[in-house]
Parts: structure tokens; C-alpha cells; sequence
């Protein structure tokens, strides 16, 4: 063990490794204070040029986008009331009300220190958690590879009950598009529609880089992105000494952190539910709790600590089981597979060195993301002055080429722009567009092990309910569905007796 933690750390210190993850940190950086665009579309247009890389430089990279992009998110929400990224909405309650009170200081020292702690906290977590819950999935078959994936995808759904209808749809969509292609069982076409280009499927890459980054693009330019013009900043770098005053707040940073990281543990939920959670259950716990969307460091610090969890906590399903917990690592995932290497509980066996080289990655970026912004916090703040057409047309011009230069195929392109349209539809409409990439994610380890599933069962499905663990995962997603349909129908019911009444 202490050999292969040694190694890993060996090869995250490499000259490439270090190159590479602090590339992808800035780009984090600079895609989260830039509103409307955030960590996701920086790691589709990375990812077609992460595919000459070696495996963990690879990881590396969009890693560090991953994580720099919420450690920015909150600079624009603390400056403008503008979120870089959907959770830092919650960082505005507290950061702005400060910034009015000419103590934008305080509050980015909050929240960076909050990113900072986060993402640590996350990190110790992730090392001790992950091989405990592999060794569990050692003894993982097909029935329970079937109804763990099924227990992600109904975590996704409902996640985004409010609008059920919508979010099925959009997973049956999903599922429908990860059957495009040649059958691996029966060798035969399915949905290809007589083309030859449709028989090698609709790979994640396009998919995700049409939803994501062409998508997000076009939304981008027809929407005016600041909420204020307004920026007050004292000084070009971060105010280390009033790091001292967010630091009284360390028992709020410790508990923030730990409900991060297991929010990211379940797929689907995401970074918004983990700042909400975290801010509620500071202010719960605070002395002095009306100060909360007034202007409290406390806040921010909260907030921040809890979405810049998420990350090392949604590495462990997919280190683990090979089910990535929200879109961002669905696109880890299509890099390990890429490569031939497969997330699952062997892969700790397999793969030490790579594990160990990515939990110390996890630790340098967030050391990394914090000295950036804290040296060059004026310069990256500025960024968000650049004009939303000018940054529109060139993350669609470099997604666009960069997915056609991977095969030299202009139908990965077409799919990319098609898929970009219908990434701009479901976005104005504010459809669960993240159902829709579960269900591509998914939908392969869906079909394949509920296909051998069978085959071990003789056809008979009560294999499901014979084996232990998938019986339990079975039971918890019936009633991840029915326990949350009962209570907000009874919640409705008595909202209307209280306005009969």
C-alpha cells in the first residue's frame, strides 16, 4: 500500500503531471468566473486533446477543471451577484450583502479558505472511503452491477421530480441513443437507419460536447449574463489577514466539507444540493443565525466548502462501481474507458498507481487553485468583462474542430452540432439535461448486465431477488421513489387544506 502511495505521488510530482493539472486548474478558474459557461464546457472542449495523453495526465487535466471551476464560480458571485456556476448561487446570499459593505475582502477570503477546505476534507475521505466500498464491490456480479446502475439512474430522476415527466423522457432518450450502433452480443445493426457512419454509435464525446459546449455556447449569446455592473475590489491579491477571521468558522468548514463529499456520493444530486445543504445546516447550527443573507463570512465559507466537495466525493462511485454521479464525471469516465481501463472494484487491484496519482492530483489542484486566485484574484476577476458573443463563437469554433481532428470524421462533428441544438432547446425550456447524458452513460452497463443477469438465471428475473446486495439495491430504489412521491403529495395535500381553512 505505502509502496503504490508512494509511487502515485512520485508520478503525480512529474514535470507532465504537474504541467497538466495546472493547465487544466486555470482553465477551471477561468470557465467558472466566466457566468453561463462553467467547469463542464471547459472539460468537453479539453477532452479531444487529453486523447494523445497518458492516462493519468489525462485524468489530471480535466480534474482540474473540475475543481478550479467552483473554486472560481464564487468570485463573480461575491463581486456582481453573478454565480460562475449554479451552486455558487448560494455563495451570493452572504458574499454580496458583504461586498456592499466594502468587505468583499472578507468575504472571497471565506470563500476561497471554504473551496480550500472543501476540497481537502473531500480528499481524506475519498482515500479512506474508496477501497472500503470497492472491497465491498468485489463481490459484485452482474445482478448487482444491474441494480446499482438502475439505483443511479432512478437517483437521477428523481433528483429533478419536479419535473418527472420531462426527466423519463429525456432518460429514455438517453437509453435510446447508447443503442445506436452495432450490437456487441449479436453483431447486429440497430437504429443506424442504413449508414454506415451510425454503426460505431454515438460516442459520449460528441454527445457531451454538443450538450454541454455547443449547447451552452448558443445560450450564451443571446442572454445577458451580469446582474450588476458594479465591482469592488481594494487591491490586486487576496487579503491574507482576513483569511483569520474566516478561520474562526473551521468547525462549519469541517462539517461542510463532509456533507460535500457524500452529497457527491449519490449520482444525479450534484454541487447546487451540497452548497444548499451545507448553508442550511451552518445556519442551523450558528449562534447567531439572522445574520445569515445579511453579510456573514459564515456563509460563504459554508457554501463554498460544500460544492468544492463534490468532486472527490463523486470520484468514488466512479472509481468504485463505474458509475459516475453527475455529467462532469461521465466525462472522466469516457477517459478511463478510452484508454481500455474500466472503473469498477478491481480497478484499485489493477490500477494502483493510477488511483494514487489521481488522490494526490485532487490534493495539488486545490493547493494550486487556491494560490492562483489568491496571487492574481484582480486579473481573473476582470475576465468576466469579456464579451459573451466573442467567448460564444470560439468555445463552439474549438469544439467543433477539436472533435473533428480525434477521428478526422465529419460525422462526429454533425452529431456534436445537432446534439448542440438540442442542448439549446432543453436549456431554455430547463428540461434535466443531465438525465439525458445518464442515460447514454448508463445505458450500455444497463443492457449488458441485465443481458447476463439473464443469461446466469436461465431467463428467470427473480435473480435479481436471490442475491443479497442486489435485493437491497432493489428495495432502496423503490423506495427512493416512493418515499419522496408520498411526501410531496402529502405536503400538497396539506398546503390546500391550509388555504381552505
Amino acid at each position: 500500500m505505502w509502496h503504490n502511495l508512494a509511487v502515485g505521488i512520485g508520478a503525480a510530482m512529474t514535470l507532465a503531471n504537474l504541467a497538466s493539472l495546472t493547465f487544466g486548474t486555470l482553465v477551471g478558474i477561468v470557465v467558472g468566473i466566466l457566468p453561463g459557461i462553467g467547469p463542464m464546457v471547459g472539460m468537453v472542449v479539453l477532452l479531444p486533446f487529453t486523447f494523445s495523453l497518458a492516462p493519468d495526465v489525462a485524468l489530471s487535466m480535466l480534474l482540474g477543471v473540475f475543481c478550479g471551476g467552483y473554486f472560481g464560480g464564487a468570485v463573480p458571485a461575491i463581486l456582481m451577484r453573478t454565480p460562475g456556476v449554479p451552486s455558487s448561487l448560494v455563495t451570493s446570499f452572504d458574499g454580496f450583502p458583504l461586498t456592499q459593505r466594502g468587505e468583499a475582502q472578507t468575504a472571497l477570503s471565506a470563500a476561497l479558505l471554504g473551496s480550500f477546505g472543501g476540497g481537502i476534507i473531500s480528499v481524506v475521505i475519498l482515500v479512506f472511503l474508496a477501497p472500503l466500498l470497492a472491497h465491498v464491490a468485489a463481490s459484485f456480479g452482474s445482478p448487482e452491477y444491474f441494480a446499482a446502475a438502475l439505483f443511479g439512474v432512478t437517483l437521477v430522476v428523481m433528483a429533478n421530480r419536479d419535473m418527472l415527466m420531462q426527466g423519463i423522457l429525456l432518460l429514455g432518450l438517453g437509453l435510446w441513443f447508447s443503442t445506436v450502433g452495432i450490437d456487441g452480443a449479436t453483431l447486429s445493426p440497430r437504429f443506424c437507419f442504413g449508414t454506415l457512419f451510425m454503426q460505431n454509435g454515438l460516442h459520449i464525446v460528441p454527445v457531451c460536447l454538443g450538450l454541454f459546449g455547443v449547447g451552452q455556447t448558443l445560450l450564451l449569446v443571446e442572454s445577458r449574463i451580469l446582474l450588476t455592473e458594479k465591482m469592488n475590489l481594494a487591491r490586486n491579491t487576496l487579503d491574507f489577514s482576513r483569511l483569520l477571521v474566516a478561520a474562526k468558522y473551521w468547525k462549519t468548514l469541517i462539517r461542510s466539507g463532509i456533507i460535500g463529499t457524500f452529497v457527491g456520493l449519490l449520482p444525479g444530486t450534484g454541487s447546487i444540493l451540497a452548497s444548499f445543504m451545507s448553508y442550511e445546516a451552518a445556519k442551523r447550527a450558528s449562534k447567531h443565525p439572522e445574520d445569515f443573507g445579511r453579510g456573514t463570512p459564515e456563509g460563504c465559507l459554508a457554501s463554498e466548502a460544500g460544492n468544492n466537495a463534490v468532486p472527490a466525493g463523486a470520484m468514488i462511485p466512479l472509481l468504485t462501481l463505474g458509475i459516475p454521479g453527475e455529467a462532469l464525471s461521465a466525462v472522466l469516465l469516457g477517459v478511463f474507458t478510452i484508454n481500455g481501463i474500466y472503473p469498477g472494484p478491481l480497478l484499485l487491484v489493477k490500477q494502483p498507481v493510477l488511483i494514487n496519482t489521481l488522490y494526490f492530483s485532487i490534493f495539488l489542484i486545490n493547493i494550486i487553485a487556491f494560490l492562483m486566485l489568491a496571487l492574481w484574484l484582480r486579473p481573473f476577476a476582470m475576465i468576466v468583462r469579456v464579451s459573451p458573443r466573442v467567448l460564444a463563437v470560439n468555445i463552439m469554433l474549438i469544439s467543433v474542430v477539436s472533435i473533428y481532428a480525434v477521428n478526422t470524421r465529419l460525422f462526429d462533428a454533425a452529431v456534436a452540432v445537432f446534439m448542440g441544438v438540442l442542448g439549446y432547446i432543453l436549456l431554455r425550456l430547463k428540461w434535466p439535461i443531465v438525465n439525458l447524458v445518464m442515460g447514454v452513460v448508463l445505458g450500455e452497463m444497463l443492457e449488458n448486465r441485465l443481458r447476463e443477469s439473464l443469461s446466469i438465471g436461465d431467463g428467470n428475473p427473480l435473480i435479481f431477488f436471490t442475491r443479497p446486495i442486489s435485493l437491497a439495491l432493489i428495495v432502496l430504489t423503490l423506495l427512493v421513489v416512493v418515499v419522496p412521491l408520498y411526501r410531496d403529495r402529502r405536503n400538497g395535500r396539506g398546503q390546500i387544506a391550509g388555504k381552505r381553512a
